[in-house]
């Protein structure tokens, strides 16, 4: 009884001790008129341990792009074509979304003619796409998705006559890929393009529901043309999938052309001013030319040309792929820079912490800081590598085809396994701010929505995922029957030498600082995940093969996960190691450790199940993960200002540049407030339940 009565008391202490006012609250208790934000973020930027501006530079790829992008912010901001004219971006309709949406885009277009600087050409589209999502996302269907499969499947002829009216949007474009019952399952497309030999016509047709184009972005209302994948039937038989080039509608009046149904898809989880939509071919004749015939080829006289390789109908995938990873770091950094600047500023505890400090909310944060640093290098490796592959399209058909399948399993890879972590990091970013960032007026909620079709878009992860995992298993069939490999796999060449180590040799917590122990740990995980994929699977036999990948489906996704991080850091390394002369470079290394160990520690449980790792190293490895996200954070508000991405931009009050977030807050919301009148519903339905009954009265 007293132990049950003793308990209860301190259980009341506890909550008395809990409502009471601690003395540090005393200033706090009934009013502050003086906000700490704006000296929280001056002394955070004091301390900074780099040059902020250095970093910048390194971020925007030179000084002369700084400048530009700075030219460029301030273009958007005082053209009133480009900015929101009064309101919030959150409160228009769809219907003004995408108004604004073409009237920034034609805008842009505009000022384009008349600027001489292609610097600031590309700057003002950069800042136009961390402005608005949805002005990237129209953008970019007709710029890279619409285009780039000109560029990659048209001929020079082809290229001559289409090109021009594209780059000045004398014909707007879509890609027409998906489908209603078969999402970007190239295979089970059901769209058909017959070649009529009698008129030398391709007839486009959709023969069922399921084969309906879906989610076309661009189609809904504006696109004037589309570059259509079809399986192509040639005297009756099908002779694989090819890209063709199919007239919507009419320039002129927008009207949609004989044999074409376009529609829209309606309201969406995000991206409003978008217009995806859905087609309907119904015997659509275009002429023999306009297939796209850099690879497949029907010529005048009737004469089919199969492609060399199937895998180049995929080729215009992998720069999509690629171009997300740095859709990815616009979202995220702009996540990030409200609640890094909101977590610094925002104070709670007993002694009036900024709860940046805390370490669960540090180490919530600071391993995303870090990724957006890491992307911002492995995206210029990658972009570079690509463009060098894709000049290859042009000049060396061979050495394109050689090249096609590692980037296409790296860009499968990196935009799966990525982005998935980048939903992770931006759901961190809205718990991070509490309830102030369920708020559509604090950005992190839009930028969710908006990034949510990532992980599904530009093919499922899973399957994207299965691709690379697919790639990877058929590397191991080559390297045991003598072969060597190359590009991302060249580590499965080794595998007796790198499995005949089954353990681990850290023996010092400082060998995980170094990058090279970090990857050989990897590619130990990688190379022992594949050579028991591999065995497991040849085991099955081609007559059971498809069963055993579906049995061991969520293991060969985890070993395209785990492959797809350790060359990400390789190339984060290679990133680096061009700026070892830069100011900035002790701060990269900095970041690239602690990417290091988050990615160990992201896969520890592979590392325990094959006895890799034991219980004391796994200690250290977290231990050193909680210790380089604390010093991270020291730097955290200096690194999110080195993005350099105005407040009209970030559009979040909570997140704003000077820390004096409240006040803008409020005045966000009050603006947002129509009138403080009664809603319309209120006499409908509200004043009837208020209404006071007469009680029964016998007098």
């Amino acid at each position: 009884m007293e132990s049950s009565l003793s308990t209860a008391a301190a259980r009341l202490a506890a909550v008395q001790n809990h409502l009471s006012i601690q003395p540090c609250f005393q200033r706090h208790a009934i009013h502050n008129d003086k906000p700490t934000g704006p000296a929280d973020l001056a002394r955070e930027r004091a301390n900074a341990s780099f040059k902020v501006e250095d970093m910048t530079e390194l971020i925007l790829r030179g000084k002369e792009n700084v400048d530009a992008m700075s030219v460029a912010y301030q273009m958007v901001q005082r053209d009133p074509d480009l900015r929101m004219r009064e309101g919030h971006h959150y409160d228009l309709t769809q219907a003004e979304d995408r108004e604004q949406t073409m009237r920034q885009i034609a805008r842009i277009l505009e000022i384009k003619k008349q600027l001489k600087d292609q610097r600031l050409q590309q700057a003002l589209f950069k800042a136009m796409s961390y402005y608005s999502e949805s002005f990237s996302m129209r953008i970019y269907v007709h710029e890279m998705l619409f285009r780039q499969a000109l560029r990659l499947f048209g001929t020079a002829e082809q290229q001559d006559k289409w090109m021009d009216d594209i780059e000045n949007w004398k014909v707007i474009g879509c890609f027409a890929m998906t489908e209603l019952g078969h999402s970007s399952n190239l295979r089970g497309l059901e769209t058909t393009s017959t070649y009529d030999r009698a008129t030398n016509e391709w007839i486009i047709h959709s023969p069922t529901l399921t084969s309906t184009k879906w989610w076309i972005g661009m189609s809904g209302e504006t696109a004037t043309h589309t570059v259509a994948i079809c399986q192509t039937v040639i005297d009756g038989e099908n002779q694989g999938i090819n890209w063709f080039i199919v007239p919507l509608r009419d320039p002129r009046t927008g009207k949609l052309l004989p044999g074409v149904t376009c529609g829209d898809i309606g309201h969406k989880y995000s991206r409003q001013g978008l217009d995806n939509g859905w087609i309907q071919f119904t015997s659509v004749r275009i002429p023999r030319e306009y297939m796209l015939m850099k690879w497949a080829s029907m010529n005048s006289e009737g004469k089919f040309t199969p492609s060399p390789s199937p895998v180049l109908s995929y080729a215009t995938l992998i720069p999509e792929r690629f171009t997300i990873l740095g859709g990815s770091q616009v979202v995220l950094s702009l996540a990030l820079t409200v609640a890094i600047r909101y977590g610094a500023v925002r104070r709670q505890g007993n002694h009036d912490e900024q709860i940046l400090d805390y370490q669960t909310h540090y180490t919530t944060l600071m391993p995303g800081l870090a990724f957006i640093y890491t992307l911002n290098i492995v995206d210029k490796v990658l972009t570079d590598k690509w463009e060098e592959v894709a000049a290859y399209a042009q000049t060396d058909a061979g050495a394109f085809m050689r090249e096609i399948p590692d980037q296409h399993g790296i860009s499968a890879g990196f935009k799966g396994a990525l982005s998935w972590y980048v939903t992770e990091a931006l759901e961190s970013c809205r718990r991070a701010c509490g309830g102030h960032a369920y708020s559509s007026y604090n950005a992190i909620a839009g930028l969710i929505g908006d990034y949510g079709v990532v992980t599904t878009g530009a093919g499922d992860n899973v399957v994207l995922m299965q691709q690379l995992a697919r790639y990877i298993i058929t590397a191991v069939k080559w390297v045991h029957e003598g072969q060597q490999v190359v590009g991302s796999v060249s580590y499965l060449n080794d595998y007796k030498k790198v499995l005949a180590n089954p353990k681990t040799t850290l023996q010092d917590p400082r060998d995980l600082l170094n990058p090279e122990f970090v990857v050989d740990a990897l590619t130990w995980a990688c190379t022992k995940k594949a050579m028991d994929m591999g065995a497991t699977l040849s085991k099955a036999g081609k007559s059971n093969f498809d069963l055993a990948w579906n049995e061991n489906q969520t293991e060969l996704v985890r070993l395209a996960e785990v492959h797809a991080w350790r060359y990400y850091l390789i190339l984060y390394k290679q990133g680096i190691d061009a700026h070892k002369n830069k100011s900035v470079y002790p701060m990269l290394v900095k970041i690239g450790q602690l990417m290091g160990t988050f990615t160990l520690k992201r896969h520890i449980d592979l590392f325990l199940e094959e006895g890799y790792f034991n219980g004391s190293h796994v200690k250290h490895i977290r231990q050193l993960f909680l210790d380089q996200c604390k010093d991270l954070r020291k730097d955290a508000v200096p690194l999110i200002d080195a993005w350099a991405i105005p407040d009209f931009v970030v559009k979040a009050p909570i997140g704003k540049y000077d820390g004096n977030i409240y006040p803008a807050y409020f005045a966000t919301v009050n603006a947002a407030q129509k009138s403080y009148d009664p809603p319309a519903y209120w006499h409908a339905h509200v004043a009837p339940l208020l209404k006071p009954t007469k009680k029964n009265c016998k007098c």
